[in-house]
């Protein structure tokens, strides 16, 4: 008999062969956080990653007392967790760069609900937290620290961004320089602490560091004394992009966000929607100007959506839906998570196993890499977890 965890599935679990050089993690939800230690060496797997704002309320301290934060360290230690997931915060954009603010204020009708969701008015506590599991990361003998480049609306689909991605993206280096000035005055950089693994933003909801172009941009202009940063794709993420218009693979973002490059790579994969997300994965993935940088792949695939729900961050009027403000955000998020964030299975969506672990051999190449099996998702993580590695391991086509 089966539990919902997968528990009493773990000793009978197959461990197939990885690319030389790769080390597997998976996302592990608090709830399976007792069992994930045996998890994951049951599997042969290098350990698992945890989502600091599931582990304990952004608005909280980690620990209340010494006692407290030992226990807390001896339990990420026991599950095998090293890989540490930052919490995150909406529109760091006026927040933090300061850009139209007053905007921001309007859209959480007043400032006192600025400062009841950031936690001040100066980004104080955000960075504080952000060091405080920094340090817990150390603590723990993590390898890395997931520290988002994404802008989001704090509501999604309720407001649209007002200035362009351009913008955002000077924002997101702003808020890149800041962590690490922010690290060096707490003593926590050195050559030996944990990776500080940039995560690409989404597509149609989000803005952020999204493209390799991007990317180059950050690594050129942030200074980073110790080394730390690196980079971690999200395939899903990447995934956002691309659907189906009227059944031929695209784009589907606005004539704004399509550059020449976007529009030549619709046009090599002739309507093949498979072929449009492994040239526009690899693209970006395997750009050369960054493959020194590139630390991992947050591994899940995206099935095809044939509609643009979100554009410039807002929910196409055709998808709202009358009632409350709460009703209308858990609508958002459903669609959010069905048709964008929804990390499903690798295969079970656009991307091909095949073309994944050539993508995975690329990189690994050139330095080791880390494998995120990023299902945080699914009712029954092992089981998934298990699928998920049968198909990218399984037989080389």
């Amino acid at each position: 008999m089966s539990t919902e965890s997968g528990i009493d599935n773990l000793p009978a679990v197959a461990a197939p062969a990885a690319t030389n050089g790769v080390l597997e993690y998976v996302t592990c939800r608090t709830e399976h956080l007792a069992a994930a230690g045996d998890a994951s060496a049951n599997r042969g797997i290098a350990g698992t990653e945890v989502f600091m704002a599931d582990l304990k309320a952004r608005t909280l301290p980690l620990a209340e007392s010494e006692a407290e934060y030992a226990e807390l360290v001896a339990t990420l230690r026991n599950a095998g967790v090293r890989r540490v997931h930052c919490s995150y915060w909406a529109a760091p954009t006026p927040f933090v760069a300061g850009v139209q603010f007053g905007e921001l204020v309007e859209r959480f009708e007043g400032i006192e609900q600025v400062r009841e969701y950031f936690g001040d008015l100066t980004g104080a506590h955000m960075f504080n937290r952000w060091c405080d599991e920094y340090a817990l990361a150390r603590d723990i003998g993590a390898n890395a620290y997931v520290f988002h480049l994404i802008d989001y609306m704090p509501v999604d689909g309720a407001w649209e961004f007002t200035v362009d991605r351009e913008v955002v993206l000077d924002a997101m280096i702003v808020l890149t320089q800041q962590f690490l000035r922010a690290l060096e005055q707490r003593g926590l950089l050195d050559e030996h602490s944990p990776v500080i693994e940039l995560e690409n933003a989404g597509w149609g909801l989000e803005f952020g560091a999204q493209t390799a172009d991007d990317f180059v941009r950050v690594f050129e202009e942030v200074y980073d004394r110790t080394n730390r940063l690196r980079l971690g794709w999200d395939l899903n993420h990447l995934m956002h992009a691309v659907g189906l218009a009227e059944g031929r693979g695209a784009f589907l973002l606005p004539d704004a966000e399509l550059t020449p490059a976007m529009r030549e790579l619709e046009t090599e994969a002739e309507g093949d929607i498979a072929s449009l997300a492994a040239r526009w994965i690899e693209q970006n993935v395997l750009d050369p100007r960054l493959i020194e940088k590139v630390s991992a792949i947050h591994l899940s695939d995206c099935p095809a959506k044939e509609v643009e729900y979100f554009s410039n961050g807002k929910l196409d009027a055709a998808y709202l839906i009358d009632g409350s403000w709460e009703e209308q955000q858990d609508e958002g998020l459903r669609i959010v998570l069905e048709h964008y964030d929804n990390h499903a299975c690798l295969g079970d969506g656009v991307l091909d196993p095949a073309t994944v672990r050539r993508l995975i051999d690329a990189l690994a190449a050139h330095h080791s890499l880390s494998v995120l099996h990023e299902l945080k998702n699914a009712e029954d993580v092992w089981a998934e977890l298990d699928r998920q590695r049968a198909r990218l391991w399984g037989p080389r086509r």
